[in-house]
């Protein structure tokens, strides 16, 4: 896939000038990361299977460096007690992370590691070795080896090429390159031998397979079949197409549960694929999955009983959001999309009132409105009509306080929804969504 010489090149044959704002644009995310508002059951879902492979091989209370971090996808390993670094090229990278959870965020060239030497049990990547130039892989390598503690444990997620399939970069006009860079911003793809070749010359002891050839988000298979040019069924990816938000979710959730059983049955598949995990290390290595599986608190921070009397339940990890809530968009403050109707609940020693802010998008306000109706243990205890937009401040004071009852459960409900961008195909949101809560307090 890649020429001789200098790789650096690519990027101005693309018209990329700033490689740091280049991956801003394309890699920070305003999803919330953070381990204390993840979902036991997005376990399965299959945009966290890279993640859950890295989390269920750290050791808990180690530490662990996540070169080209993101917005912070290994937040979750905080859930474990791991003191987690990341270093990026982009600013807002750095900060995205370190707002999620991170306990330390650097902007640092990947090939210049400003850490010392054996400052790390483990160092992680996802989607980030494609990503550099050839010419300066083995710099990376050495550094990675270098901030490795003896014994320690280097484990990446990378996606890979097949020459086959593609033009080399050398072969592509800068119009094709340019394309090509644009999709995912890769100059350094390499074959699944190339790779592993590679860290044999730094690692006594690697272990790789290859993973997604296989399980592929919805939205992935549409990609790799349109932008990439992958043979996938002509009416599979019609079929995918037409899916809704709800029935997208499901099928990216089937995929993920499939992920997670070929790695806890230790199945091997075909040397072939679009990614590859990779684990290396100078020690012998223990099992390529599961070596240090421990999802106690992945499963049981939400049941931990504890008051959370004032506190504001949306940046609560005690208070439980089911799925009648979209995933929130920001944080602070997080604002939740609701569906039609959705449930929060919480635990408290007692209530006497709820706050909370509220506002809607809905483009056919009026002349009808928006009816919502707010229920508490099954028990109305407020009901209006939205007829403008802006965020509107509520305070509901129970007609008595409550006591004695240690879960509660607020549920929203709300006379119809709309879809932002149900056609849009390159920035389709076709969720039903009716209002957009926030700062929700109990006193």
């Amino acid at each position: 896939m890649n020429p001789p010489g200098n790789d650096t090149d690519l990027y101005a044959r693309a018209g990329i000038d700033d490689l740091g704002e280049f991956y801003r644009e394309k890699f920070v995310s305003n999803a919330v990361l953070d381990h204390r508002y993840f979902k036991p059951l997005d376990r399965f879902d299959l945009r966290f299977a890279r993640t859950m492979w890295v989390y269920d091989n750290v050791r808990r209370s180690s530490t662990l460096l996540d070169l080209g971090c993101g917005a912070g996808m290994l937040a979750l390993l905080k859930r474990k007690g791991v003191t987690l670094t990341g270093v990026d090229l982009s600013e807002e990278c750095v900060a995205a992370a370190r707002r999620n959870g991170y306990d330390e965020t650097v902007r640092a060239e990947l090939n210049m590691l400003p850490f010392a030497d054996a400052s790390f049990d483990y160092v992680a990547s996802l989607d980030v070795i494609g990503h550099i130039p050839q010419e300066q892989k083995d710099a990376v390598f050495s550094e990675i080896k270098r901030v490795l503690r003896p014994g320690g444990v280097t484990l990446h997620g990378i996606e890979c090429t097949d020459r086959a399939g593609r033009l080399g970069y050398g072969e592509m006009s800068s119009e094709e390159l340019r394309r090509f860079i644009a999709i995912d911003g890769h100059v350094g793809l390499e074959e699944e031998e190339e790779h592993t070749a590679r860290f044999r010359r730094f690692f006594a002891h690697v272990a790789s397979e290859p993973r997604y050839s296989l399980c592929l988000s919805s939205d992935e298979f549409q990609k790799q079949a349109d932008r990439y040019g992958l043979p996938f069924e002509t009416d599979f990816v019609d079929y995918l197409r037409g899916l809704n938000f709800e029935q997208r979710r499901a099928f990216d959730m089937a995929m993920g549960y499939v992920f997670s059983k070929i790695s806890d049955l230790n199945l091997r598949l075909p040397r072939a694929g679009l990614y590859l995990l990779v684990k290396a290390s100078d020690a012998p290595l223990g099992s390529f999955y599961n070596e240090h599986r421990d999802r106690r608190d992945l499963l049981e921070l939400a049941r931990i009983e504890l008051p959370v009397q004032g506190a504001c339940l949306d940046r609560s990890p005690l208070a439980i959001f089911d799925d009648g809530w979209h995933e929130p968009d920001h944080l602070p403050p997080i604002a939740r999309w609701m569906k039609k109707r959705a449930r929060v609940q919480f635990q408290a020693t007692s209530l006497s009132r709820i706050g909370l802010d509220l506002t809607t998008h809905l483009p056919d306000l009026m002349p009808g409105g928006l009816e919502v109706e707010l229920r508490l243990n099954d028990s109305p205890i407020c009901a209006f009509t939205l007829f403008r937009y802006g965020w509107v401040e509520l305070e509901i004071e129970l007609p008595q306080t409550l006591s004695g009852i240690e879960v509660f459960e607020l549920e929203f409900r709300a006379n119809r929804t709309w879809q932002p961008r149900p056609r849009d195909r390159e920035n389709r949101d076709d969720r039903n969504i009716s209002i957009a809560v926030c700062n929700l307090t109990c006193g």
